[in-house]
């Protein structure tokens, strides 16, 4: 499934980062802004709630459950201070690869399964009924605008 494979794509852009400097990860865009390696754990804490929470929920015909995006943000953004960046990609690496693996075992009924996300049952931006599929197809948008940003940081 193409969705899929770009979501799963994002792992070559974070084996990219491999050749960063831990000045490198502590680079910001501006002062009050995340650094890299926030910036990449903050996506792995995502891709580990979609692993742990949303992925086994919808298997079991659940609605998905989304955390306040805030605190959610802020424990990934704070963990990321007390690691180095080579510890935040190889967990961001390890993150990815296992949901993608995950993603890839499940059945075409189980992706589209039509649920909803924090009682809300359409994507506000398509206007379509929420699955995983639709979840994963807001997450790669996530990705690129996070890659965006640290792209934009590293020039």
């Amino acid at each position: 499934m193409q969705v899929l494979q770009e979501f799963a794509s994002y792992t070559e852009w974070l084996e990219s980062l491999e050749k960063l400097s831990e000045s490198d990860w502590n680079e910001r865009m501006d002062s009050d802004k995340w650094t890299v390696k926030q910036i990449i754990l903050h996506i792995a804490h995502w891709d580990n709630h979609l692993l742990n929470v949303i992925t086994p929920s919808v298997k079991n015909g659940e609605e998905m459950i989304f955390p306040d995006f805030d605190s959610f943000n802020a424990r990934a953004t704070k963990r990321a201070e007390k690691l180095p960046g080579d510890a935040v990609l190889k967990e961001s690496l390890q993150s990815r690869r296992t949901l993608v693996i995950m993603l890839e075992s499940l059945s075409e009924e189980t992706l589209t399964f039509k649920t909803s996300a924090n009682g809300v049952s359409h994507d506000p931006h398509q206007a379509v009924p929420y699955s995983l599929y639709v979840i994963i197809e807001e997450f790669i948008e996530h990705d690129r605008h996070h890659m965006k940003q640290v792209e934009s940081i590293l020039k």
